[in-house]
């Protein structure tokens, strides 16, 4: 790893261990999520498509709340022009989404383990399931960062951030329940190679918002 990159990474972490409010926030935001949806659904029997299309946007929203604060808490503690006199663009991309990745993961275990615990869906296929998990997590991680870079600057940046993240994440979103539909499918009544073809695509977009992810981030931290 760059060691650039590995310095704005271990300063993200450093912050979080100091504050712990990023963490803190979104362990508590799915919780109490998880917590409604299990009182909502309360002695209801959740189908897979049901329960695939809750998780998500449990996943979604705690993904909006939690990654774009990289960047904007830069520019609201007046720190983004040092950071971008010291550092690349593509290595503080890197460091900001690595940081996020990480911290996408544990929300995602964290939120899919409370899940299944408070609804009592039960995995049928643990592979894809993981799959689309972690296919999700890379994919929220390239594309809120980046559009986090885009508002950055932006008076209303936290309204902003929400609304540019729509068109990147609906095919995301699409994908994402199509494969764990079918993980959570114990009747097999779904077609499962139509599962492990979103899992596939969740995973070929993560890496490409990653990849991509970078060019697009250049083009706009350096205004």
């Amino acid at each position: 790893m760059n060691r650039r990159i590995r310095a704005i990474f271990l300063k993200e972490v450093r912050s979080e261990m100091r504050t712990k409010s990023g963490l803190t926030t979104t362990v508590l935001f799915s919780l109490f999520t998880v917590v409604t949806i299990s009182l909502a659904t309360f002695d209801l029997q959740i189908s897979p498509q049901l329960g695939a299309g809750l998780l998500c946007v449990a996943l979604l929203f705690a993904a909006i709340v939690a990654l774009p604060r990289t960047l904007i808490i830069e520019e609201e503690q007046g720190t983004g022009d040092l950071l971008r006199l010291v550092a690349k663009s593509e290595d503080v991309f890197w460091g900001k989404v690595l940081y996020n990745l990480v911290l996408m993961l544990i929300t995602g275990l964290v939120l899919s383990l409370l899940f299944l615990g408070f609804t009592h869906i039960g995995v049928a296929h643990l592979w894809l399931y993981l799959v689309c998990l972690f296919g999700s997590c890379c994919s929220f991680s390239g594309a809120v960062t980046l559009c986090g870079a885009l508002v950055a600057q932006a008076s209303n940046r936290s309204a902003l951030v929400g609304v540019l993240s729509v068109p990147l994440l609906l095919p995301l979103t699409f994908l994402a329940v199509s494969g764990l539909r079918v993980a959570f499918d114990t009747k097999f009544g779904f077609n499962q190679m139509n599962g492990f073809i979103a899992g596939g695509g969740l995973v070929c977009y993560g890496i490409a918002s990653l990849a991509g992810g970078q060019y697009l981030f250049a083009a706009v931290w350096k205004r």
